[in-house]
């Protein structure tokens, strides 16, 4: 480092914003996989990459197209480890074939609060922990074939979250 510049874990992080107002959003179905790993970009990497790969032989199992969007569901508080399902929206047939590690159920909906990370995904968990604890607590992301065929490291992506937890949204500025 040269004189004058600061590290990265030297700088405080900018606050998350949220778009104004909620997003509606309705469920479709889902196939998942449950990977629970720790909270540094390889752990999480590596465990996303994995799961793509199950969920893609799954689909392969069923002559199913491939997935053309994949869900990122972040659960869980603990230090240090993330909870993650990782899935793909499907038609019906497909869901109804899930057993084993596959899951079904249905993508993420209702009413919505967009939370805007850096793109890292340290700026994803902390969005995540900045949520109130409770049931319905968790963030998730949506990525098209460009984002996760192959997954390298984390894409810059809107972090969703349930518009209940998320708080009060600010007004216009009085002018």
């Amino acid at each position: 480092m040269t004189p004058g510049q600061t590290r990265a874990s030297d700088r405080s992080m900018p606050p998350i914003a949220r778009t104004i107002g909620t997003i509606d959003y309705e469920g479709r179905p889902f196939v998942y996989v449950v990977r629970f790993c720790g909270t540094e970009e390889s752990s999480v990497a590596s465990a996303i990459r994995q799961a793509i790969g199950v969920l893609d032989n799954f689909l392969q199992l069923q002559h199913a197209a491939d997935a053309d969007e994949l869900i990122i569901v972040y659960r869980n508080r603990l230090p240090g480890a993330v909870t993650l399902q990782v899935g793909f929206p499907v038609d019906d047939r497909v869901a109804e074939a899930a057993g084993g590690e596959i899951f079904a159920g249905l993508t993420p909906s209702g009413p919505m609060v967009q939370v805007l990370p850096g793109g890292a995904l340290q700026d994803v968990l902390r969005a995540g922990a900045e949520m109130p604890e409770g049931s319905a607590s968790f963030t998730w992301q949506s990525f098209s074939p460009a984002d996760f065929r192959p997954w390298r490291t984390h894409p810059f992506g809107p972090v969703l979250a349930p518009a209940e937890l998320a708080g009060p949204i600010p007004g216009p500025e009085a002018s």
